[in-house]
């Protein structure tokens, strides 16, 4: 799937057309918010199944959430992308019931890769901080165009 990067209606085509086919984020009741180019706001709310036994929502699901806003954002420049290395900072806790936004910003391109920072809030507090690297991944065999 490949949008032109200056074309930002296609853009978030290729974006909502890529939510409808993806599962997971479905699956957590993820939204696609803001889509600028460079930048993807996303949103998950927090239910009673995703607390960790401290009653706090477990890091993975955050780390979900912060991973598939870095991918959306890396997609903003018009191709598919996959996390090639990802690191979290939780800072506060998320709490059933609350809804986390990611903003996702991209920092750097360079090459097939990009660098976003992900920042995730809860009710106006940070409750994680993520930097990722995205790539494009090379085109499999028989698929050239």
């Amino acid at each position: 799937m490949h949008a032109d990067p200056n074309d930002m209606p296609a853009i978030r085509d290729m974006l909502h057309d890529i939510l409808r086919n993806d599962p997971a984020p479905q699956h957590l009741g993820i939204q696609l918010g803001d889509i600028d180019q460079g930048r993807v706001v996303m949103t998950m709310p927090i239910a009673d199944h995703m607390a960790n036994s401290h009653g706090m929502s477990h890091g993975g699901y955050l780390f979900t959430l912060a991973d598939t806003a870095l991918a959306y954002c890396c997609a903003t420049a018009g191709t598919r992308v996959v996390t090639r290395n990802a690191e979290i900072t939780f800072v506060a806790p998320a709490h059933s019931g609350e809804a986390v936004t990611a903003t996702a910003t991209r920092r750097v391109s360079f090459g097939r890769n990009q660098i976003c920072d992900v920042v995730l809030e809860a009710d106006g507090r940070v409750v994680a901080y993520f930097t990722g690297q995205g790539t494009t991944p090379p085109t499999p065999r028989g698929e050239e165009s």
